[in-house]
Order: C-alpha cells, then structure tokens, then sequence
C-alpha cells in the first residue's frame, strides 16, 4: 500500500536534511549514514523503491522509504548548490526554495543512488554498489 506523501512526511525529510547539513557545518566534513534495514543485494531498481533506509548522522538515524531517502538526498544537492552560488556571489543572507518532488524516473534515482554511499550489513558487500548510466 501505497503512503502518500504528506506534511508529516515532509517535515521529517527536512528534519534529516537539516541535521545532516548542520553536522556538515559544524564539522566541515560531509558525514552521513544510510543503512539498509534488511538484505537489498541483488535487487533491481523496481524492488528497491519499495525498501526503507535509516537515515541521519551516525547513529541518530530515522527510517525512511525508498523515495523520502531520494527527497532528503534531493534537498541536500539543492542546498549545497544555493550555499556555493550565495557564496560566488558574495551574499551572506537569504533563504533557499526548493523543488520538492517525489517522482524519481529510473535515470535519476539511479544517478542520486550511485553518488550516495549506502551500507548494506545484511549482505556479503559492505555498500550497495549502483553505476549511474552517465
């Protein structure tokens, strides 16, 4: 059955999305876990859309479907793309929009998901390894 993709979702996706990037600023090193929470290996894209991930900075971690872990991971390319323009153009305030979609044809989540570092503990390797098509 299929969840829909409301507010509450939403505000959990930003509340991952916002921790992860306030580790990366206070740290200054890009630090993140995605888990797999059962044995994905072998599985084709289709599959892994109906799989959940934990998701957060180290262990504070939160369980998350397929798409909600494309849309926090979506965020944080926004964001960082917003942070490196405010930078380059020399301003210091002002808010990031973002286009918040959950529609991640197979290109793109592949492309998102060979770019994330995905741990795998029920498997034989350590990390899901995707090739993106580009």
């Amino acid at each position: 059955m299929a969840e829909s993709f409301n507010q509450t979702r939403m505000d959990r996706c930003v509340r991952i999305q916002q921790s992860i990037l306030q580790n990366w600023q206070q740290t200054t090193v890009f630090e993140y876990t995605v888990r797999a929470t059962e044995s994905i290996e072998g599985l084709s894209l289709p599959e892994l859309r109906l799989q959940y991930f934990s998701v957060g900075v180290r262990d504070e971690l939160t369980d998350l479907p397929f798409t909600d872990t494309l849309v926090v991971f979506s965020m944080i390319s926004q964001a960082i793309a917003a942070l490196k323009a405010k930078m380059a153009a020399n301003e210091k305030e002002g808010q990031i929009r973002f286009s918040i979609t959950t529609d991640f044809p197979d290109d793109i989540a592949t492309r998102m998901l060979s770019k994330m570092k995905i741990e795998t503990p029920f498997d034989n390797s350590k990390f899901l390894k995707i090739e993106s098509p580009d």
